[in-house]
């Protein structure tokens, strides 16, 4: 999965953080230094030496090296979980969420989350561990047309077969439908996901 960073300072994120694309991957599990003076001054900010991830909500040490947690960091413009922290993205409300390595290779078949529409597992083993992804890693590969949906008036705003980059699914759209503008692709967890294989209509977690 491709991630995009750049430059970070403090709790705001400059526009080269968002225009910038680039693998992380080439730059090895080192990361982005910037990146990780953002994640430390917004954690030290909050006086947070530790972090909760949003699935299991195992505590997780931060260190102020990369790999920075045994997981790995993302911003979303849903709080998924109130361990999350808020910042600003382009005068944008994001917020800094975590999730622990376990949950994200499926290390035991509790840890396995499943969309509650069609049943497919989610898989974030093929993320970077210990750095930040700057979108909604949850929502980044949407399986089904319900993940599809429009927050408001519920009609499709893409056909099933239509793929965006991973980045775009965290970004406000206008719904054609009834025109209100929101991160319709970012679900709550519980909305899309399910810790159970059978039924899959039943809520997370």
């Amino acid at each position: 999965m491709e991630n995009e960073h750049s430059q970070c300072n403090a709790n705001s994120l400059p526009s080269s953080f968002v225009e910038g694309k680039q693998k992380i991957e080439d730059e090895g599990n080192h990361g982005n230094d910037d990146t990780r003076l953002f994640i430390l001054s917004t954690l030290a900010g909050q006086h947070r030496p530790r972090v909760s991830c949003a699935l299991c909500k195992e505590t997780l040490d931060v260190f102020d090296r990369y790999p920075l947690v045994d997981g790995t960091f993302f911003l979303s413009p849903r709080q998924h979980t109130s361990s999350a922290v808020e910042v600003k993205v382009e005068g944008r409300t994001q917020y800094l969420t975590c999730v622990c390595m376990g949950c994200l290779e499926r290390c035991d078949p509790e840890r396995t989350i499943r969309c509650r529409f069609c049943g497919q597992k989610w898989d974030g083993s093929s993320l970077v561990l210990g750095t930040m992804y700057s979108y909604d890693i949850f929502m980044a590969t949407p399986c089904c047309a319900e993940r599809l949906k429009c927050n408001t008036c519920y009609k499709p705003l893409l056909h099933p077969h239509q793929r965006l980059n991973y980045s775009d699914y965290s970004h406000p759209v206008t719904c054609p439908h009834c025109r209100v503008l929101d991160a319709h692709f970012v679900k709550p967890l519980g909305y899309c996901f399910t810790k159970r294989a059978f039924p899959l209509f039943q809520q997370w977690p």
